[in-house]
C-alpha cells in the first residue's frame, strides 16, 4: 500500500462495528497503533445482524425516482417495506424531506455516480485486506440475487440501467435460468436480477472477529468503554474523554455507525444521521432445499440468506430513532410469507434481532476531515452497504492520514455536503 514511509501515529476509532474494525486493520498496515473505542464487544451491534451480501452493484439509492408517489400508501399499509413509528414523525420529516429531495431523477443519476467507484471496488479491498491477513473461507463469491414474478419486474430495470450506465453489471435471468441457480424457491418467481461478482459472508460476526483478531495481532488495542466526549485542541490535536478517563490522540476516525451524530457535532460537522432500523428472523429449514446466497423476493421486499445456523430472514426499513423499543410484528408476518416464497422453510422464528442502520438521507456515506480539525476523519453513514462498504471505507481513511490520492474521488461524501 505505502509509497512512501508513513510517520507511525497514535489513532483512535470510535466504534468497533465493521467499519471501524476495518478501518483499524487498513492502518495498521501503514505502521498506525490503533486502538478501538465501543461500548459493545466488536461486531455485536448493528454489523452482526446484516444480510451478509458484498455487493458490487448497489449504487440505486434507497430514494428512487417516484418514491414520493409510494409513500404514503406504504405508511398506510402494516407489511410495506417502509414503517414509521408516528410519535417520531415530528423528529423524522426534516430527513424525510431530504430523502423525498434526494429522489430526483437528477440526484439519483449524481448519487450513483459518485457510488460506483466505491461499491466498484467493495469487494478487492476486502480481498486484500483478508489476503494480507491470512484471513481465508469467510467471504465466498456466490452473488447476490433479486427474484421476481411476472408482475413485479418493472420497477428494478431502472437499478439495471443505472449500473450499467456506471459501468458496474447485472445478469438478467429468464425462469429456466432463474431454476437452475436457485431450484428450490416458488414456481411464479421467473424473473432474476443477478449481480455474480458479489460476494456473501454466511456470518458476519466471523468476519467481524477475524478482523479483530488481526487488528490484535498486530498490537491493536480494544478499549470497551462509553465516549463521552471528544475535543479539539489548539494545535488542532484531538482528545477523547470516556468513562476511564480522557487522553490525547494523534488522530481520530468516527466510525460509530448510527451512533455517530453527537459525536460528529462535537468536532463541528452537523449531519442528518438518522437511523433505518432493520429486524431479522432466524428460520430453520423444515425439508427440501435452500437459496444458496441471498436472495430478495421482490413481490415482498424480504431477503432470504443462508447463514450457517439457519435461514435468516431480513425485511423492510423502521423510521423510529435509536430510544424506541422493538416491534416484530411485521417480521414476524413475513415469515409466513417467506414459506410460501421458499416451501421447506420453517416460520417458527429461531431469534429475532433488530438492529440500526446508521443513514443519510442521499443514501452516501460522510467519508473525510471533520470540519473543525483535518486530524479527525469521519467514516460512518453507510446505510444498508456497512458491511460492503467497511474494507474500501477504511482505505480511503488510510488515504488521508497519509496524505495520498484516495481510492476513490471522496469529494462526494463529505460532510460539509449538507
Amino acid at each position: 500500500m505505502n509509497a512512501s514511509p508513513v510517520k507511525p501515529q497514535d489513532i483512535a476509532i470510535v466504534g468497533a462495528g465493521i467499519v471501524g474494525l476495518a478501518t483499524a486493520l487498513t492502518l495498521q498496515q501503514d505502521g498506525h497503533r490503533v486502538t478501538l473505542i465501543d461500548r459493545l464487544d466488536p461486531g455485536t451491534g448493528t454489523s452482526f445482524g446484516n444480510a451478509g451480501a458484498i455487493s458490487v452493484t448497489g449504487i440505486m439509492p434507497v430514494a428512487y425516482p417516484g418514491i414520493w408517489r409510494d409513500v404514503p400508501k406504504m405508511l398506510l399499509d402494516p407489511d410495506s417495506p417502509l414503517m414509521l413509528r408516528w410519535p417520531y414523525l415530528p423528529r423524522a420529516l426534516p430527513w424525510l424531506l431530504r430523502f423525498l429531495a434526494a429522489s430526483k431523477p437528477e440526484r439519483v443519476d449524481a448519487i450513483a455516480r459518485a457510488m460506483a467507484p466505491l461499491v466498484g471496488q467493495a469487494l478487492t479491498a476486502h480481498d486484500a485486506l483478508m489476503q494480507r491477513n491470512g484471513i481465508d473461507g469467510i467471504v465466498k463469491r456466490v452473488g447476490w440475487l433479486k427474484v421476481y414474478p411476472e408482475h413485479k419486474i418493472a420497477g428494478t430495470r431502472a437499478d439495471i440501467a443505472l449500473a450499467e450506465k456506471h459501468g458496474l453489471k447485472y445478469d438478467v435471468l429468464n425462469a429456466d435460468e432463474l431454476r437452475q441457480l436457485e431450484p428450490a424457491i416458488h414456481r411464479r418467481y421467473v424473473h432474476g436480477v443477478f449481480s455474480s461478482n458479489s460476494g456473501f459472508v454466511s456470518t458476519p460476526l466471523k468476519l467481524s472477529q477475524a478482523y479483530a483478531a488481526a487488528i490484535r495481532h498486530h498490537g491493536g488495542t480494544f478499549l470497551k468503554d462509553t465516549v463521552n466526549n471528544i475535543a479539539i485542541g489548539p494545535d488542532g490535536s484531538p482528545s477523547i474523554a470516556t468513562a476511564s478517563g480522557t487522553r490525547r490522540y494523534d488522530r481520530v476516525v468516527i466510525a460509530a455507525g448510527a451512533f455517530s451524530k453527537p459525536f460528529a457535532a462535537m468536532v463541528g460537522a452537523r449531519v442528518p444521521l438518522d437511523t433505518e432500523r432493520g429486524y431479522h428472523l432466524y428460520l430453520t429449514l423444515d425439508e427440501g432445499q435452500g437459496v444458496g446466497r441471498p436472495t430478495y423476493f421482490g413481490d415482498h421486499g424480504f431477503v432470504l440468506a443462508p447463514m450457517e445456523d439457519g435461514m435468516r430472514l431480513t425485511s423492510g426499513v423502521e423510521i423510529a430513532g435509536l430510544d424506541a423499543p422493538p416491534d416484530y410484528r411485521r417480521i414476524r408476518r413475513m415469515a409466513a410469507r417467506a414459506r410460501d416464497a421458499l416451501p421447506g422453510i420453517g416460520d417458527r422464528p429461531a431469534r429475532e434481532w433488530m438492529g440500526f442502520r446508521p443513514s443519510l438521507p442521499d443514501s452516501k456515506p460522510v467519508i473525510g476531515p471533520a470540519p473543525a480539525s483535518d486530524k479527525v476523519t469521519l467514516a460512518f453513514g453507510h446505510g444498508h452497504l456497512g458491511l460492503t462498504l467497511s474494507a474500501i471505507t477504511g482505505r480511503c481513511v488510510a488515504d488521508l492520514v497519509a496524505g495520498r490520492p484516495t481510492a476513490v474521488p471522496l469529494e462526494p461524501f463529505q460532510a460539509t455536503r449538507f
